[in-house]
């Protein structure tokens, strides 16, 4: 048997998240990272944390119009429209899921269910703004998901 890699390591030991706020910002992070070097995220999260309510999912949720033009100029910000209009409507959908299944966990928990890991993976990608399906794995594994089947992927491809 082979030693576990360093990714993997890092995974098991990843904490879930403690509430929706939690998987928000999990999820933002992702958002804001894709296409970028993460340590240009690293010294812009404090910034983009506060311009985003520390994300608190109800706050978030009712940013209007007017907030993306403050977002759009705000350079403590990684100033992408795409991006910010996505994570507003995250918030958005995080609190529509929180309405039907009373949590966030148990929304992931009920994907689960009806259709395994790759039902997990779908459901997210379809639902939420600017997660593929790379950065949905990301998310979910940021999120503490048991992921094996996107684990064997990515060893295989890292071999």
């Amino acid at each position: 048997m082979s030693q576990p890699s360093q990714w993997q390591i890092s995974h098991q030991e990843m904490e879930k998240p403690k509430n929706e706020n939690d998987y928000f910002e999990r999820m933002s992070r992702v958002i804001f990272m894709s296409g970028l070097n993460w340590q240009i995220l690293d010294k812009k999260w404090l910034g983009i944390k506060k311009a985003f309510a520390n994300f608190d999912v109800n706050k978030v949720a009712k940013f209007q119009e007017s907030k993306l033009e403050e977002l759009m100029e705000n350079p403590e910000v990684i100033r992408n429209l795409p991006k910010i209009r996505a994570v507003i409507a995250n918030a958005r959908e995080i609190q529509a899921r929180v309405g039907e299944y009373g949590s966030f966990s148990n929304y992931l928990v009920e994907l689960r269910r009806q259709g395994g890991e790759d039902g997990l993976r779908d459901a997210i990608s379809k639902r939420f703004a600017f997660l593929g399906k790379g950065t949905t794995v990301i998310f979910l594994f940021s999120a503490g998901e048991d992921l094996p089947k996107a684990t064997r992927e990515w060893e295989n491809k890292h071999k």
